[in-house]
């Protein structure tokens, strides 16, 4: 027993004596870099141009299959969503089998399969492997197109283009891309519920004609196959599938904005910004940069540990987290950009933080240590991922499609190894064009606009430029928020008790007033005549000639003048019976939204927006009508005019504004209301 007693003591002494021969202090130095054969697939094309990589590997019973069209890029233009609309319907049922039995039969031999746009993919145990290849090439080759399936997938995709209309983060993702871009451009167009509309069946049975092709595409299988069995099986089920190019579109060039700008949409019910930071990359993976470019974008922005995450959610608390990419484009340039999520209240410093840590990977070479666990994390990546035997097909087909060297991949862990804080430095300034950047924000104007505007990025204020939510230019959204209680409906009621209270409004059954306008052509003469029950006249005159008059009576409305009379119909039909009312406000109630609060001069004023082509406003502290705003289109040209309203005065316990200037083109006409009758001077034949 003692002798065991003293063995066991001497182990336990010589390994506490290992133990303390060991230097934590020092991280410890790694093996050899493991050699990477990577070996290559099995190759062969079909006649039509299909070409096919085969990677045997019998560890598991299972073949997989991957089918890639490597199409060029694809512009949709006004049928933005066919795409979609085509990928979503193909892969429920074929020509040939109906959706249920088709299914069935998948589920029957525990497979999976799905076809779209861009291919498509299917796995099954290997005894199945012709089987399941039969069916896969009948999904991908035979879909069925309906217009009952049709009708289901434009119905869900508008439904989840609405859902997305005030979420701050759908916006954000289709805007960056257009803004980027451009709409005209296949990576920065999006599909809308009108684009989704003009799409029919036949327009989808010809996207798939034009585009499902196999001319420049690649068949991956991988897993238990024989590689002849293989080759037999793709001549057999995609053999007959006939040569076609796919139509190739002429892309837009895409360019860098002149100086660095804030791009701002205002979302008004965002919680939290979506901040982004974008310029575009011409890094290709053919480039000597290629290396560099991957650790250098992973040390400011790629890692949990990088500069842009430790800088705003480590230190500063401001996001859970944030990240960057460096786009490498095949097609056309890509983006770097820098992104993340914000407290509304801290947008204008995360900015201000992403710019500094910009700047810090520009001009400070990175440390040694945070340079070697860059490279540690690509090369570990790199290794393990090779030990799948598709990767290395896949790798195969990476090559080709980018016009890499035959060895890309076998130097890739040596290009690695090479770069060098230098490198990270020059690329840095290269790629991250901190002068030429869009700083795309997304969020609530009332939170976060002002700041912005006094904000500082390098000692210089950043100009902002505004768009809506689908990337058009729009107007500096207001910054002044919505008083707490107000509706559409307060607003109204204030409106009406202002101008008399209901029980007045109420009694009026029509209205006939004259107004004059000095102009260059002389004195223009308005008449405006309107009854209770939605009759209007509105004629004007210089020197007693009727240069203009519109009529609207029983639904119909006529424009007439010196270049003779037409019916007026649809948008402008509309905008006519609208003007007809005596006051919408008080027959109409619900019938508009309340968009925000805005400074009309030196007054606040609610607007309202009754449709895409007519708002009002009412001054907060009188409640009076002060301006409507109305948008018409004539020639393909959209043209909007603003109508003031102001001097208001009582008439038979009615208060009616006594002056009123229309705005257009830069040019005020003001009317002053010289006659104004309530409940008199109107007959029918004013309407005639």
């Amino acid at each position: 027993m003692k002798k065991h007693i003293i063995l066991v003591m001497a182990v336990l002494f010589i390994g506490t004596s290992a133990i303390a021969q060991i230097d934590r202090t020092k991280i410890p130095e790694s093996g050899p870099t493991p050699e990477i054969n990577l070996g290559e697939p099995y190759s062969f094309d079909l006649k039509n141009g299909l070409q096919v990589l085969v990677v045997e590997d019998t560890k598991l019973p299972t073949v997989s299959f991957s089918l890639d069209l490597n199409n060029p890029p694809i512009v949709e233009g006004n049928k933005a969503g066919v795409q979609s609309l085509t990928g979503s319907i193909m892969g429920k049922g074929t020509t040939k089998t109906p959706k249920e039995k088709f299914n069935e039969e998948v589920d029957y031999l525990g497979a999976s399969i799905f076809v779209g746009t861009g291919g498509g993919g299917a796995s099954t145990l290997s005894k199945y492997t012709d089987q399941v290849m039969a069916m896969f090439a009948e999904a991908a080759l035979h879909p069925n197109f309906t217009q009952e399936e049709l009708d289901t997938e434009k119905s869900q995709l508008i439904e989840g283009i609405k859902s997305g209309e005030s979420s701050a983060a759908a916006i954000a993702g289709k805007v960056r891309n257009a803004l980027a871009y451009g709409k005209g451009h296949a990576a920065g167009e999006f599909a809308t519920e009108e684009s989704i509309n003009t799409v029919n069946l036949a327009d989808v049975k010809q996207f798939y004609s034009d585009y499902f092709v196999p001319n420049k595409a690649y068949l991956l299988i991988s897993g238990d196959i024989d590689k002849k069995d293989a080759k037999k099986m793709v001549e057999k089920y995609f053999g007959k599938w006939k040569a076609k190019d796919a139509p190739k579109a002429a892309l837009p060039e895409v360019m860098d904005v002149a100086t660095t700008e804030i791009d701002f949409i205002d979302v008004p019910n965002a919680v939290q910004t979506e901040l982004a930071v974008i310029n575009t990359s011409e890094l290709k993976m053919s480039d000597k940069d290629y290396h560099a470019a991957l650790v250098t974008n992973y040390i400011f922005g790629g890692g949990f540990g990088s500069y842009l995450n430790m800088n705003l959610r480590e230190a500063n608390g401001w996001t859970y987290g944030a990240g960057s990419s460096l786009g490498a484009g095949k097609d056309y340039k890509s983006t770097f950009r820098a992104t993340t999520k914000v407290r509304n209240e801290v947008t204008d410093s995360a900015i201000v933080e992403t710019f500094k840590e910009l700047n810090r990977i520009k001009t400070t070479y990175v440390d040694d240590e945070v340079l070697a666990n860059a490279k540690a994390k690509f090369l570990g990546s790199f290794i393990m991922s090779s030990e799948d035997k598709s990767v290395v097909a896949n790798r195969a087909i990476t090559i080709r499609t980018n016009d890499l060297d035959e060895d890309f991949y076998k130097d890739f862990i040596a290009n690695i190894n090479e770069v060098t804080k230098e490198d990270v430095k020059r690329v840095a300034n290269k790629y991250f064009k901190t002068e030429n950047m869009r700083v795309v924000v997304v969020g609530k104007a009332g939170d976060i606009l002002e700041s912005l505007e006094t904000m500082k990025v390098n000692g210089k204020n950043v100009p902002i430029k505004f768009y809506d939510k689908d990337a058009n230019v729009a107007e500096r959204p207001s910054t002044i928020a919505i008083p707490e209680g107000t509706t559409v409906n307060t607003v109204f009621a204030d409106y009406i008790k202002a101008i008399g209270g209901r029980d007045n409004v109420d009694a009026v059954n029509s209205t006939a007033y004259v107004g004059s306008s000095t102009t260059p052509m002389g004195e223009l003469i308005l008449n405006v005549k309107k009854t209770n029950d939605g009759k209007y006249s509105q004629t004007v005159s210089v020197g007693g000639n009727v240069v203009q008059k519109q009529v609207y009576v029983n639904g119909k409305g006529n424009a007439s003048g010196m270049q003779g009379s037409q019916e007026i119909t649809g948008e402008q039909l509309k905008a006519l019976a609208d003007e007809a009312a005596l006051f919408p406000e008080f027959t109409s109630p619900d019938q508009g939204e309340l968009v925000g609060v805005e400074m009309m001069g030196d007054k606040k004023v609610y607007v309202i927006k009754w449709s895409d082509t007519k708002k009002t406003y009412y001054d907060m502290s009188t409640g009076y009508l002060v301006a409507q705003e109305n948008t018409a289109e004539a020639q393909g040209q959209k043209f909007t005019t603003m109508i003031k309203f102001d001097n208001y005065k009582e008439v038979k316990g009615v208060k009616y504004p006594m002056t009123i200037i229309q705005s257009l083109s830069g040019r005020d006409m003001r009317f002053d209301i010289n006659t104004l009758r309530v409940n008199e001077g109107v007959t029918d034949a004013d309407f005639e």
